[in-house]
């Protein structure tokens, strides 16, 4: 448990006592669940052989006492590992794992870890006071997961010196905690030197300010759709940031895409440059900042992370790093690079130093990658949280809980390992065969009842793929030790792919709700998967621990949709809907009949298409960007604008940021006009600012609906037996949603003017139209519906000429 504070209680466990002299050494090549596991496997096995032969034995053995100390109360709690009576005394002992060689665990000295001797030591003081002074010695038993070695140790228990070793730990306590009180008037006094004044008026800013200031005071949720322009990051980042500095939080800003951090530096910026002593830290995944030229994240091969504990305290980097108020992923790539480090792993290791971290959703929200050393526990109280671009966690959410296994990734692992000896190898395969028995069962149901079928439901039996995945995981951490002894060198393991999908799918299989649906599909040899049509509860459970969350978007519509798929709870949960600060005159959306862009009528509509593009176009000179749903529609579109004498770009399918940016420069700097051709929700139609020239003009092709599939139509079954709204959440208002988000690109400042044109009959529908946001419809004629589309572009146009 973290040390908890209020007025003079102190709350801690004897774990929170420790102050070891050396961190734990890393063990990348080790998984974090599998490395406690294995612990835990061993800390049961040395349990039950003792208990056989060693008389009265207490397992887990809870121990708790409070403790008065200069004006303060401690109240210390733990468990000790073990616990026999005997005749005249007790015996306790602390059970722990490590990985050696069988040559380095027979020489080894308990001494080399002081932070096992100091908690066994004082859970021998607590378990004296709890037993009124009776006879106390102490052991540690340390297992060596390599081979199963064992060695036992015995530790001198002084009660007085024990006493003096606690009331020393108490007094380091209280010095932080005087400190930290003394800290935060420095910071409020601080604050109040500090310029958070901003460069316009705006007044839906203004009231978002407002808003999120009396929502944190208040401990709520926000969810505020705010369109472009806005200027939603400082109406969050400021206010959130004087509370958090004055209150002693911490902010997590989470985006969905990188392209969104550059704005947060840019808020931040002017605020450090003040001298307001703010530390933000900028996180990018490990692939990216590995410095080898192959990711290969293991402690035996890799130079950054051999001994990275002990060459990170030689080498200081932290201290140097922190005294930088912007910590970029660049900045920390290139320091850690000099001291031959880990970048990724400083990074880590700077979160708790951080006043402000930006990174990707998936550190906060997905259950096999989140910051366990900041999100472990439920309780995230000391952190605010903001979500940016919120419209996006829908999706991912449900991604994050729909796991699949191949059969054709099973029958490949056990092709290459079924001829080896190895028992390990053996062991392996023997389990790979049990997961494939499981697929057989499928396979021969799906013959039997679902013949000419590609998908069908599956009724999973549970118990059977817990026992698969207990078998499976047995012979993968035996795997895993055998690996780091014969120091095999695998890039992208597929024994470790399989094992995690292995291990999130059974995970997810417990989920016995209607949310949730196993099936089979029959392609590419059989996979089984699990399909999440609602993640509010998950998502949810997450969002309840912050002190507050500020949930934003500028398509946050619906936005009693958002809130009930992304589980935003009513009782604390405050909605902000504002309308656009850029005058309604300067944009003119027209939505041309007459056209369906259907499926199945996209053929014989293409030149069609293509012709209200050009003939757009052509009316006022500048850079226009059109927006399809896929990249099929747009090479299908792109061979009947031959007549266009603009230059064309092309998204391309995998386009990287360095591409886009290109880009983005040349739409800056030329002064030929260009017509953009991309998909809607991809990487120029959010999060990107097409301001003054850059674009005059969105095209919209078609409602983005997502392309109907087995998996959609069972959110849309799902939907319709809950809210009987099924087509309208698993269709309508994810794609409508991309809709939005494309024409927000246009119209960036208050000088800006642009045309906005929606093609497509369904736009007209009311069951559509009836979802697009409020300020679109300021006035009468903002959003006109017509099949003479080129008289109104040209009567626009001609209003600023």
């Amino acid at each position: 448990m973290a040390i908890k504070v209020e007025d003079n209680l102190v709350q801690l466990s004897v774990r929170d006592l420790i102050n070891p002299s050396r961190p734990q050494k890393m063990l990348s090549s080790f998984p974090l669940p599998q490395r406690g596991m294995l612990g835990k496997q061993a800390q049961t096995k040395v349990q039950q052989q003792k208990n056989r032969s060693y008389g009265l034995f207490h397992r887990e053995y809870f121990v708790r006492r409070e403790y008065d100390y200069n004006n303060y109360k401690f109240i210390l709690q733990g468990r000790i590992d073990g616990v026999y009576q005997l005749k005249n005394k007790i015996e306790i002992e602390e059970i722990k794992s490590v990985i050696l060689n069988s040559g380095e665990f027979k020489n080894l000295q308990v001494e080399r870890y002081p932070e096992f001797i100091d908690q066994v030591l004082f859970y021998a003081y607590l378990l004296q006071d709890e037993l009124e002074g009776v006879e106390v010695s102490a052991f540690i038993v340390l297992i060596n997961l390599i081979n199963d070695a064992k060695r036992s140790f015995p530790v001198v228990y002084n009660r007085l010196r024990v006493e003096r070793l606690l009331l020393n730990r108490f007094s380091g306590i209280i010095a932080n905690i005087e400190r930290e009180r003394l800290e935060l008037e420095k910071r409020k006094a601080e604050l109040s030197l500090i310029n958070f004044d901003l460069s316009e008026n705006r007044p839906q800013q203004q009231k978002m300010m407002e808003t999120v200031e009396t929502c944190l005071k208040e401990k709520k949720h926000l969810m505020a759709s705010a369109p472009t322009g806005t200027g939603k990051t400082a109406a969050v980042l400021y206010p959130a940031i004087q509370y958090a500095y004055a209150n002693n939080k911490k902010i997590f800003f989470v985006t969905s895409k990188t392209t969104q951090q550059r704005i947060v530096r840019e808020t931040i910026q002017p605020l450090t440059e003040q001298g307001l002593d703010l530390k933000t830290l900028f996180l990018r995944a490990a692939e990216k900042m590995c410095p080898n030229n192959i990711y290969f994240c293991h402690e035996a091969y890799c130079p950054y992370a051999q001994e990275y504990d002990d060459r990170l305290l030689e080498s200081n980097i932290l201290a140097g790093l922190m005294d930088n108020s912007i910590l970029t992923p660049e900045l920390i790539y290139q320091a850690s690079v000099e001291k031959k480090l880990c970048p990724f792993e400083v990074s880590m290791d700077l979160c708790a130093y951080a006043d402000i971290i930006v990174g990707d959703y998936n550190y906060v929200f997905d259950p096999a990658v989140y910051l366990r050393r900041l999100f472990a526990k439920k309780d995230f109280s000391d952190w605010i949280l903001v979500v940016d671009e919120t419209h996006n966690l829908y999706e991912r959410g449900i991604s994050y809980l729909s796991p699949q296994i191949k059969r054709k990734a099973v029958l490949n692992l056990i092709k290459q390992h079924k001829k080896k000896k190895t028992k390990v190898f053996q062991d392996l395969t023997k389990s790979l065969n049990e997961i494939d028995g499981l697929f057989e069962s499928l396979n021969l149901e799906g013959e039997m009842h679902y013949s000419n079928r590609q998908y069908f439901q599956a009724d999973l039996n549970v118990k059977a793929w817990d026992d698969a995945h207990a078998l499976f995981e047995s012979a993968f951490i035996k795997y895993l030790i055998h690996k780091i002894k014969k120091r095999m060198l695998i890039i992208e393991d597929p024994v470790e792919d399989i094992y995690y999908k292995m291990r999130r799918f059974v995970q997810v299989a417990h989920f016995q709700d209607r949310a949730f649906v196993p099936f089979y599909d029959a392609q590419e040899g059989g996979i089984l998967k699990i399909q999440c049509c609602d993640p509010s509860n998950y998502l949810g459970q997450k969002i309840d621990g912050f002190h507050g969350v500020t949930a934003m978007s500028a398509t946050l519509d619906p936005i009693k949709f958002y809130q009930t798929v992304l589980g935003f709870p009513e009782y604390r949960t405050e909605i902000l809907q504002l309308g656009s600060p850029f005058p309604a005159e300067h944009r003119k959306i027209i939505i041309v009949q007459g056209i369906s862009t259907r499926y199945k009528d996209r053929a014989k509509n293409y030149p069609k298409i293509a012709e209200i593009i050009e003939k757009t176009i052509r009316h006022k000179k500048g850079n226009y960007l059109v927006f399809f749903p896929s990249f099929d529609f747009i090479q299908n579109v792109n061979l009947f604008l031959g007549k266009v004498r603009y230059e064309k770009i092309l998204q391309r399918p995998g386009m990287n940021e360095d591409k886009r940016d290109e880009i983005l420069k040349q739409l800056k700097q030329s002064r030929d006009p260009h017509l953009l051709l991309a998909v809607m929700g991809g990487i120029f139609s959010e999060g990107i600012d097409f301001a003054g020239d850059m674009a005059i003009g969105v095209i919209i092709v078609s409602p983005a609906l997502p392309k109907i599939g087995f998996e959609r139509e069972l959110l849309k079954q799902y939907y319709d037996e809950k809210h009987n709204l099924g087509m309208e959440y698993a269709y309508i208002y994810p794609g409508i949603n991309k809709v939005i988000q494309s024409v927000g690109r246009l119209i960036r400042s208050t000088t800006d003017k642009g045309i906005v044109i929606l093609i497509g009959e369904r736009f007209a529908d009311e069951q559509f139209n009836s979802i697009l946001p409020e300020y679109w419809f300021k006035k009468k004629g903002d959003v006109e519906i017509t099949r003479e589309y080129e008289e109104s572009v040209k009567t626009f146009w001609k209003r600023f000429d």
